[in-house]
C-alpha cells in the first residue's frame, strides 16, 4: 500500500521537476526572444528617425541652394539698377537729348516678381511624428496590457478557484464603454465607465457598430483570457441583470 503510494509520489514529484525545468526554459526562450524582437524594434525605428533626418535634410539643401540662387540673382539685379541709376543720373546733365532718352542697358529682360512658397516651415513634420509618437506608445501599452494579462495566468500548478467576494474582488477591473458600440437606450456617464438604462433614446451618432435591437455595449478594453468578475458598478439597467451584462460583453469582446 504504501509502496504504491510512494511510486505515485516519486512519479509525481519527477513530473513536477520536469514540468519546472520546462517553464525554466520557456521563460528563458520567452525572455531572448522578447530582447531579441525589441532590439530588432528599436533598430526599425532608428533606422526610420535616420531616414526622416536624412530627408528632411536633402530638401533643405534643395531648397535653401535654389533659394540662394535667386539670392545672387537678386543681389546682381540690385547692382545693376544701381548702376544704371547712377548712369541715367549721369546722362540726366548730358546736352545729348537722344542719349539720355534711350540709355544704354534701358531695354533689358523685365523683372519677375518674387513669390514665396507658403509651405515654408517643416513645423507639420514636428507635429506628424509626435502623433506617430503618440499612435505608438497607445498601440504598445495596450498590447503589452494584453500579453501581461496572458501572462500572468501561466502557471505550473494551477492556483485554487476563487470563491469568495475577497478573492474575486482582487481581479476587479474597471472597463471603459465603447461609445460606437452602445444601444441607445442606455446612457453612458463618468467617463463611459457607467451605462444606464433610459427610457429615452440617446442621441448618438450612427455608427456601423451600434446595436440597435439589443441593450448591449462593449468595452475598449480586452476582457480576453482574464478572470470573469468585473466590478457590478459598471452598467445599471431595469431590464437586464449583471450576469447578463456580463456574459455579453465577455462573448462579444472574446469574438
Amino acid at each position: 500500500m504504501f509502496q504504491q503510494s510512494i511510486q505515485q509520489r516519486e512519479k509525481d514529484l519527477q513530473q513536477l521537476r520536469e514540468a519546472v525545468e520546462s517553464q525554466k526554459r520557456s521563460a528563458q526562450t520567452a525572455v531572448e526572444d522578447s530582447e531579441r524582437i525589441f532590439t530588432e524594434l528599436i533598430r526599425s525605428i532608428e533606422r526610420s528617425r535616420s531616414e526622416l533626418i536624412r530627408l528632411i535634410r536633402d530638401q533643405e539643401k534643395t531648397a535653401v541652394s535654389r533659394a540662394e540662387g535667386r539670392l545672387e540673382r537678386l543681389e546682381q539685379e540690385i547692382n545693376d539698377l544701381r548702376r544704371r541709376d547712377a548712369e541715367l543720373e549721369q546722362l540726366s546733365h548730358t546736352q545729348d537729348h537722344i542719349q539720355f532718352l534711350c540709355p544704354p542697358g534701358s531695354l533689358r529682360s523685365v523683372q519677375l516678381p518674387i513669390t514665396i512658397s507658403p509651405h515654408l516651415s517643416f513645423n507639420h513634420v514636428g507635429k506628424s511624428v509626435s502623433n506617430l509618437k503618440e499612435k505608438l506608445e497607445d498601440f504598445c501599452k495596450e498590447e503589452i496590457e494584453q500579453i501581461s494579462g496572458r501572462v500572468k495566468y501561466i502557471e505550473i500548478i494551477p492556483l485554487k478557484e476563487s470563491k469568495t467576494r475577497p478573492e474575486l474582488l482582487q481581479y476587479c477591473k474597471f472597463l471603459t464603454l465603447d461609445p460606437n458600440t452602445v444601444n441607445k437606450c442606455l446612457h453612458l456617464s463618468e467617463g463611459n465607465k457607467v451605462a444606464k438604462g433610459t427610457k429615452k433614446a440617446q442621441p448618438y451618432p450612427d455608427h456601423p457598430d451600434r446595436f440597435d435591437y439589443y441593450f448591449q455595449v462593449l468595452c475598449r478594453e480586452s476582457v480576453y483570457n482574464e478572470p470573469h468578475p468585473h466590478s457590478p458598478d459598471h452598467i445599471h439597467s431595469d431590464t437586464l441583470s449583471w450576469d447578463c451584462c456580463v456574459l455579453r460583453l465577455y462573448h462579444l469582446e472574446k469574438i
